[in-house]
This record gives structure tokens, sequence and C-alpha cells, in this order.
């Protein structure tokens, strides 16, 4: 019995063999050449992460960004990894959501189906790849480009989302260890944390960018801790940030460790009882990417629908949307309506100065990680 109109699948077909794929390595590789292989994949992200699109601007107000965005998208605004992993984790939710709810009959016990599946993913993070590329250039986020900009821009933002897409692919096929998405993550939060605590770059506010340079120039200086326990501006390293990371960490680590037995009986044996152990964290970061997910498009949408339609923000209906202003550089920032809770503040200050915003995204957040 097929599982799919046979219409869909000769389209999903056809449209894979126009795209590039990764075929799975011959033999077994052995671990050390796997872990050459992850290195090799993580270290040319890294590099797009480092190459600036060209012919655009790199500014202060162009690159500031969501940081929750980019850390669960593993993204660099600006970059060829602008976009990150989102249209891959985009397009793998979304098809799961209409397998799950049979609105596309998928059987993925079966290996042609997966098959199927896997060639409709990597389509669909092509289409996603363009409608993602194409709002950051109609919304602004790169500044004011010429059209012959604009489009070389998007050409960029699509090419580098197939790169991407292939090395995640060369990852999951055999050739490397683990998932390219976790690993870009992993690094994107890694890379992070490194930067914020170690990082020479000297700052407006004459202290280092990372924490720990910047507590050892505080105390060299005689000025107390004071200046460096909580630095206002977004991006600086600070000690509540230091030690807010260490708790989670060490909540984190804590809670992996958490079995909960579930009491199984069978009905064929009287009296048999058993416990099945499940990890207190079995959904992993699964959930927190699929709100992300939903939240950054919402933003993103609703950024568009503000450049184009509503600049002067007159339109109470697209208000309650999304409110932006125009930075000096032309980026949208968003200021009031749905786009402003979807995304949470990028600082402690940020949640302080404004803590209904800050309550607000916490429950959006929980809500759609526990639906």
């Amino acid at each position: 019995m097929s599982y799919m109109s046979i219409d869909i699948r000769s389209v999903i077909d056809a449209t894979s063999r126009l795209l590039p794929e990764i075929k799975k390595p011959g033999r077994k590789l052995s671990l050390t050449e796997r872990l050459v292989w992850t290195a090799l994949v993580l270290v040319i992200y890294e590099a797009m992460g480092s190459i600036v699109l060209y012919g655009v601007e790199i500014s202060p107000s162009a690159q500031a960004s969501p940081l929750l965005l980019n850390v669960i998208f593993a993204s660099q605004i600006g970059t060829l990894t602008t976009l990150g992993i989102g249209p891959i984790v985009t397009a793998g939710l979304i098809l799961q959501l209409l397998v799950g709810a049979e609105i596309i009959r998928l059987d993925l016990t079966k290996p042609d189906d997966r098959a199927l599946f896997t060639s409709a993913s990597k389509f669909l993070t092509i289409l996603i790849a363009l409608f993602q590329s194409a709002a950051y250039v109609m919304a602004g986020y790169f500044g004011i480009l010429s059209t012959t900009m604009q489009i070389a821009v998007f050409a960029q933002l699509v090419a580098a989302t197939l790169v991407v897409m292939l090395l995640d692919e060369l990852v999951q096929k055999g050739w490397g260890i683990g998932s390219g998405i976790s690993l870009f993550i992993a690094a994107g939060v890694a890379g992070q944390i490194f930067s914020d605590l170690f990082s020479p770059i000297t700052l407006q506010d004459g202290y280092f960018h990372g924490v720990i340079l910047a507590i050892i120039q505080a105390i060299m200086n005689g000025h107390g801790l004071n200046d460096v326990f909580i630095r206002q501006e977004v991006g600086r390293g600070d000690i509540l940030g230091l030690v807010s990371t260490i708790v989670i960490i060490m909540i984190v680590i804590y809670a992996e460790g958490i079995r909960v037995n579930i009491p199984i009986s069978h009905s064929r044996f009287a009296g048999y009882r058993g416990q099945y152990p499940v990890k207190l964290l079995y959904v992993s970061n699964v959930p927190v990417i699929f709100a992300s997910t939903i939240f950054t498009n919402i933003y993103y949408i609703s950024s568009i629908v503000w450049s184009r339609f509503n600049q002067n923000n007159s339109n109470w209906i697209l208000n309650l949307v999304g409110i932006f202003e125009s930075s000096e550089a032309g980026r949208p920032i968003v200021k009031g309506g749905l786009a402003y809770y979807v995304i949470g503040p990028n600082s402690f200050s940020e949640a302080v100065s404004d803590p209904v915003r800050s309550l607000v995204f916490v429950g959006l957040m929980v809500g759609m990680c526990i639906a």
C-alpha cells in the first residue's frame, strides 16, 4: 500500500536528483578517521562564520541580533552562517509534524520511505532558505543595499545554506560522529563561552570583553569587582553571567543523570512486574529548538510585514504583530507587538528593565515546550 500519493513522490524524487548528495563511506571508518572528518566539518563551518557576506558592512547595529536565536541556530549575522542551521531544523520539524499528523503518510521503518523523507527534507530546506534569505534582505537586516547587492547577498545566503546542509549530511552519513546540527550548536555555545571568558578585546568601558581578563584587570587597577559584576551592554562577559553559566551547567549535569522508573506489567504473565528507566531529559533540547523555530519565523515574518506595509507603525492591527524602529544602519529593531515578546531579553539589565516581557517570554517558551 502506498503511503504517499504518486504525484508527490514523483516530484520529490525528481527534485532530489537535482540536489547534491553525500554518499556513505564504502568501508567502516576508524574512530580516528571519523574524528578527523568531524574536525574538518567544524573548521569549515567556523570559517564560514568568519567570512563576511560580500556587499555587507558589519557594524554593531547591523550585527546585533537576538542572542538566543544565534545560539539555537548557530548563526553569525552578516556572515555566510547568517541563517545557520535554521532552514535545516525548520524543514525537519515541519516534516515531522506532517508525518506525525499523517498529513503526509510515510512509514519511517521502511528504507524507501526514510529515503523519501530525507529527500523531502533537503528540498524543503532549500525552499525555507530561499524564504529566509529573502526575509533578511527585504527587511533590511543588512542595511540599505542596492538591487544588485540584494541579489548578491540573497544568492550567498542560499549557497551557504546548501553547503551547511551538505556538511550536516556528511557527518550523519557516517563520515563524522553524531549529528552535524548538534555539533554546530555545541561549537557555537563553546565558542561564545570561551570568548566571554578570555576575549582580549578592550571595550568602551575600558575593560576586556572576557570576564576572566576583566576581573584581573579590575583587581590590578584597584577598582574592585563592582564594575564587572554586571555590565549593562549586550555581549559583555560579567561575573553574574559567569556564575549563572556555572550553575546552569551543574543543574544540567545533575538532571542528565536522573532516571524515572516506570512500572510495567504483562497481561499474559500474572504477577510479572518490572521497571523501565527513562531519562528525565529524554527529549533533550528538541522542545527548545521547536519553540525557537516558531518564534524565529514569527519574528522575521513580522519584520518583513513592518518594512513593507507599516514603517510608520500607524496600522494598529499590524502593530499587534510587531512594532519596529529603524536603526542608523537601516536595520529593524523590535519595540513591541507579538514579535517583541517571542524574543527574550538579551541581558540581565534588559530583563530587569522590562519584567513583563521577560515573564511573557518565559511563559511562551515553557508553554510551547510542554505542548
